[in-house]
């Protein structure tokens, strides 16, 4: 696992908590969980959030089946701001 997203489009940097609306603020779109392109999930980890962007089939699947609530979007500038 590895690639996450800390700043919007504009470099600002994501908040810990509130990803999700905050990557929505900024052009993403809620889906489903199914592998696409530009697929991001935002997992909340109690004192922070993560947003990782799902870059491959295999790391779409590292967290397919974690235990903690996610979030699926479709976030197009994700390839771009993911480090």
């Amino acid at each position: 696992m590895g690639l996450y997203i800390n700043k919007n489009s504009k470099g600002e940097i994501l908040p810990n908590l509130g990803k999700v609306q905050a990557l929505i603020n900024d052009g993403a779109v809620i889906t489903d969980e199914r592998f696409k392109e530009n697929l991001v999930c935002v997992v909340e980890q109690g004192l922070f959030d993560a947003a990782a962007y799902m870059y491959s089939e295999n790391e779409h699947e590292e967290f397919i089946y974690t235990v903690r609530t996610r979030t699926w979007l479709v976030y197009d500038k994700a390839k771009e701001l993911a480090k």
